[in-house]
């Protein structure tokens, strides 16, 4: 028995081999938005234990990942002043995790930053997926990642957290 058949269309406005990314991208961002789009602020700020990171923290790290790899990696943006002042970047190493922001907000943070990589990567075509990025870390380590790799990796980047967030959630939520 069949049950639907379910596919994966490209985004639209961008090369179909990059929109397939992007809408994959964007699927685990559904999932995302769907599981805190009730969640309580207190919930969202809360720390299953001192040295774990807040729901909202996660969220906003994804966005900084992704700001960081599309943005600084492959447009190659500096980290300058204007950029740690926003509210996502640093959030987990530097613990400034904005209070109060709620779940919703830190979404609507993110994704205004994969709006961003939309209209960046509108430029691009398919044969720039297998193109490399070359970028040297603050510690000094270089790396070289091809856009297809990037992508990739912030699909599953995303997911991880998404599923973090979703165990986090989960705890919180029954801990009350």
């Amino acid at each position: 028995m069949i049950r639907g058949k379910e596919t994966l269309e490209p985004t639209e406005g961008v090369a179909p081999g990059i929109g397939y990314y992007l809408a994959g991208m964007e699927e685990v961002r559904a999932q995302l938005r769907d599981a805190v789009k009730d969640l309580p602020d207190d919930v969202a700020h809360a720390r299953l234990m001192p040295e774990t990171h807040t729901i909202a923290g996660l969220i906003l790290h994804c966005g900084e990942a992704e700001w960081w790899w599309i943005q600084c990696v492959v447009n190659g943006r500096p980290i300058d002043d204007e950029l740690k002042a926003t509210t996502f970047w640093d959030v987990l190493d530097d613990g400034n995790e904005p209070e109060g922001m709620s779940a919703t907000e830190c979404i609507a943070e993110i994704d205004g930053i994969t709006a961003k990589t939309r209209d960046l990567l509108s430029a691009f075509t398919d044969s720039d997926l297998d193109r490399y990025f070359l970028k040297e870390r603050s510690n000094g380590v270089k790396i070289e990642k091809s856009l297809r790799w990037i992508l990739h990796h912030l699909i599953d980047h995303e997911a991880q957290h998404k599923g973090q967030i979703l165990m986090l959630k989960r705890l919180l939520s029954s801990s009350g």
